[in-house]
């Protein structure tokens, strides 16, 4: 099968789009690749168009959109994939349905931004989402089409590596920051070694506790390993933490992929994909989450035993290459 994919490249720290590549290369499909972030020369054409271009015009005729409908005349392919989706206009999957190419968007920033992905998810044959909630309110929606399709780990990646000493800590987070994981965090450091891995610098106070423990940066997925594999809890703080109960992110399986011993925000979804007692520990608030980080400190054994646990899980069941086998059945059954 010929497969366009469509990806955001400026997302640093979910290079997710590389892995479906890899493994829909390895499922032995034909992929070419549109990074859909808006490049220099993008930015400078539809600036120029913005001057005589009425307003809802300049979506159909931006650099984007316009570099995707070449692609697709040029490649002329059986299936049309997008991460996220956030830049492609309605406009530009009308031209694909009228080229006859199946669309399909796979969005995983459910469920917290739902309704931005709903404004564009009736434009798709098929949408699949992070959240089996989110996948609920879709065909309430009237999105007939509406799947669930958790992240992944990427074994070539993801994967058991030698501890580095600069990031051995008693817990670590790796991630983007918000209020509620520094409040956590920062509590979490007055009793524990605490290391964070994330761009959380400008976010926090010139006397923040977590300026010490902190490397401040958007991070490669080959330092977020090692930080894992150096740690020995791994702590996963869902970015909708508080406001839903559903919904999983990648760190859920890039954790388990290394080998780490994963503290993980409970989630509807969880116990269907991970044993919630020997492969991930669960918590839901901070009064769970403190007597299980000093229950995993003082169990080492336990530690090793559950991290392994998690490992042989997610290589048999939560790999990219298992997600785009049962993304691509379903388009199938479909179209």
């Amino acid at each position: 099968m010929r497969i366009l994919l469509a990806v955001p490249g400026h997302l640093k720290t979910v290079p997710m789009g590389r892995y479906c590549v890899e493994a829909l290369a390895d499922l032995g499909h034909q992929v070419t690749v549109m990074d859909y972030r808006s490049t220099l020369p993008d930015k400078f054409s539809d600036g120029l168009s913005a001057l005589w271009t009425r307003r809802k015009d300049r979506e159909e005729k931006g650099g984007v959109n316009r570099r995707l409908r070449k692609l697709v005349d040029a490649c002329k392919p059986d299936l049309f994939l997008t991460l996220f989706g956030f830049d492609l206009s309605t406009r530009s999957l009308e031209y694909l349905r009228r080229s006859g190419v199946p669309r399909v968007c796979w969005w995983l920033n459910d469920p917290f931004q739902f309704e931005r992905s709903l404004k564009k998810a009736g434009s798709y044959d098929l949408i699949f989402s992070n959240s089996l909630g989110s996948v609920e309110q879709y065909r309430s929606a009237g999105i007939k089409q509406a799947h669930f399709l958790p992240p992944a780990c990427h074994p070539p990646v993801h994967r058991p590596v030698p501890p580095s000493r600069r990031f051995a800590s008693d817990v670590c987070f790796a991630g983007d920051w918000s209020p509620n994981r520094e409040a956590l965090l920062s509590a979490l450091a007055e009793r524990f070694t605490v290391r964070i891995l994330g761009p959380w610098g400008k976010k926090l106070p010139p006397r923040s506790p977590l300026l010490s423990r902190l490397f401040d940066r958007s991070f490669t997925p080959q330092e977020m390993v090692d930080l894992f594999c150096s740690a020995k809890v791994v702590l996963n703080l869902h970015t909708w933490h508080g406001k839903f109960d559903h919904g999983v992110n990648p760190r859920l399986f890039e954790a388990a992929g290394c080998g780490a011993y994963q503290l993980v925000d409970w989630k509807q979804e969880i116990p269907s994909l991970f044993d919630c007692a020997g492969e991930v520990r669960c918590y839901r608030g901070t009064d769970e989450l403190i007597p299980l980080i000093e229950e995993a400190l003082a169990d080492a054994p336990a530690r090793k035993r559950i991290g392994q646990a998690a490992v042989r899980r997610a290589v048999a069941e939560h790999t990219y290459r298992h997600r785009m086998a049962m993304l691509l059945e379903r388009v199938r059954e479909v179209c």
